[in-house]
């Protein structure tokens, strides 16, 4: 086993601390690049992953479907790049189009430099209702939930206090979301073959979930990057950050901005009909991509501290005259807010006026108002900007790791349709501030007790936890219930026979506190008695349903 687990109790939904071994980030090993694929595809997204730095796209087709079952997708490729230095020496890994720099697999135990990553070229999965409810509900774990490889750093709730990972006596994935993609990337594995520097000697675990739900949530993913420095070296003033080529439908019409308040980068339609085969008509939804975790294994980041280290979003293509990093010195650039020749990124125009004001936010106004400096008015005297095909980055950085230490970061991928093109970009902030808004609460483990415990945290004044009986009932067709929530987090609510069965999940969402509404259509079920389970972050309750 890769990490000795000491023989204490773990605490609930963390792990024992691991022993980290360390390479020389000046070797590179002998691997292929990962090969693996699967597809998040539990809510209303489709996207295609890959285990080496990007997603959505490795030749056709490129897949971030929205709508589920559509014909447009909103993303073409999106990259993780992440860039320090080690020794003075600018050490990068990433990749735009291709080659990447990752492999799958972690920086072997022994220092040596990986010769085979094929054995790590692939995903781990877990559905919450086929892998984690059948574990609550019987002795006997899925095979999913028995594979869950601990050993390689993967997250698991300890529930019977005996050291390490034991599924049979109630252990289990640090489920996050109803459906979950783990892999284990590394920047050692070969050479740089795209910006041409020696590795940074990181190891990167990354999750992939979303969430089964008839809501925003379903129309969002999650991606979570744990990224360790396992070199013998430190890596200094570094930054973490992602490259997206967001293809909005019909790519050749799309505009793009960046609100700092939300820690996001988003694109929309520049009209109000996005036409065209892989288009979305009318009217055109906006996407986004928004920093909803960043912490570091010793504490604080600097950014924490210190308000001039911040995320950051900077345009390399499209319009202007940047162009896409193609060396580690041009690649740092970026990632440190910059155009890729190093130019600062100044507010107005096309961004590169140095009798103007230097920022790290590109196009950082309001569209729906066309304010100043938005793509819809440049110059604050209300020209707007061509549209065109855009490409964008998102960034953090500085900081610093030591030898051993973890940074993570989690994204989340937002899509929302509004009555019109700007509208969209009104209802994309509104998800997006729900969504950072209950963060801690989608970052915790799903069914985390062996029971589901009724506890009695604070309630928000006015609001207290409950759930109405449904009508009708019986029922034949649809039916409809009335719940309140005490503490803003997720909420699902499902269906259950009379055996304690899961049947189906009727609704999956993150709400502020507050009351709400559930409908769902029974004629498809069979006649019979069900119970319907409300489950908040800290509550429970039942209400039994007759179905004719």
């Amino acid at each position: 086993m890769r990490y000795k687990y000491l023989l204490t109790t773990c605490l609930l939904a963390t792990l024992c601390a691991p022993a980290y071994s360390q390479i020389s980030s000046d070797l590179v090993g002998s691997c292929e690049i990962g090969q693996a694929e699967a597809y998040l595809d539990v809510g209303n997204v489709r996207a295609r992953l890959f285990n080496s730095g990007n997603l959505f796209w490795r030749g056709s087709p490129y897949i971030y479907t929205v709508p589920i079952g559509g014909n447009a997708n909103t993303t073409f490729v999106d990259d993780f790049w992440f860039g320090g230095m080690v020794d003075g020496d600018v050490r990068v890994a990433g990749g735009v189009y291709g080659p990447w720099e990752f492999w799958p697999g972690p920086v072997p135990d022994d220092g040596s430099t990986p010769s085979d990553c094929s054995p790590y070229d692939k995903f781990w999965t877990i559905e919450a209702d086929k892998d984690l409810l059948s574990t609550l509900h019987t002795d006997f774990p899925s095979q999913s939930v028995i594979d869950w490889p601990v050993e390689l750093g993967a997250r698991y709730v300890e529930v019977d206090n005996i050291p390490g990972y034991t599924p049979y006596t109630g252990d289990r994935p640090y489920m996050l979301g109803d459906q979950m993609h783990w892999w284990i990337m590394n920047d050692v594995g070969n050479s740089h073959d795209y910006f041409g520097s020696k590795p940074a000697g990181i190891e990167v675990r990354v999750t992939a979930f979303a969430f089964k739900s008839n809501t925003f949530l379903g129309n969002s993913t999650f991606y979570r990057y744990e990224v360790t420095n396992r070199s013998t070296r430190p890596i200094l003033g570094a930054y973490a950050g992602r490259f997206a080529d967001v293809d909005l439908g019909n790519f050749s019409d799309d505009y793009m901005g960046s609100d700092s308040t939300l820690s996001l980068m988003y694109f929309y339609n520049a009209d109000n009909d996005d036409e065209g085969g892989g288009g979305y008509g009318t009217p055109p939804p906006a996407f986004g991509l928004t920093l909803i975790e960043a912490s570091h294994s010793r504490g604080l980041f600097p950014s924490d501290v210190d308000p001039q280290i911040k995320p950051r979003f900077s345009s390399i293509t499209g319009p202007f005259k940047g162009r896409a990093p193609r060396t580690p010195e041009s690649l740092m650039n970026v990632l440190s807010g910059r155009w890729e020749d190093g130019h600062p990124i100044t507010v107005g125009g096309d961004g590169r006026d140095l009798n103007n004001p230097v920022t790290r936010f590109i196009f950082s106004g309001d569209p729906v108002t066309k304010s100043f400096w938005s793509q819809m008015n440049a110059d604050g005297l209300g020209t707007a900007i061509a549209p065109s095909d855009k490409r964008m980055t998102a960034s953090y950085g500085p900081f610093d790791m030591e030898v051993g230490d973890t940074v993570t970061f989690t994204y989340a991928y937002v899509w929302a349709r509004g009555t019109d093109h700007l509208d969209s970009v009104t209802e994309l902030k509104k998800v997006t501030a729900i969504i950072r808004k209950v963060a801690t609460a989608l970052l915790s483990p799903k069914y985390a007790t062996p029971r589901f415990i009724d506890g009695n945290p604070p309630e928000k004044p006015g609001y207290a936890f409950w759930l109405s009986p449904p009508w009708p009932n019986p029922s034949s067709g649809r039916t409809t219930m009335e719940y309140s929530i005490s503490q803003d987090g997720p909420v699902s609510i499902d269906l259950y026979d009379s055996l304690s069965r899961y049947v189906a999940n009727i609704e999956s969402t993150a709400v502020e506190a507050g009351r709400y509404l559930a409908n769902f259509n029974t004629g498809d079920l069979a006649s019979g008695v069900y119970t319907i389970r409300l489950v908040s972050l800290h509550h429970v309750a039942s209400k039994r349903l007759v179905i004719l």
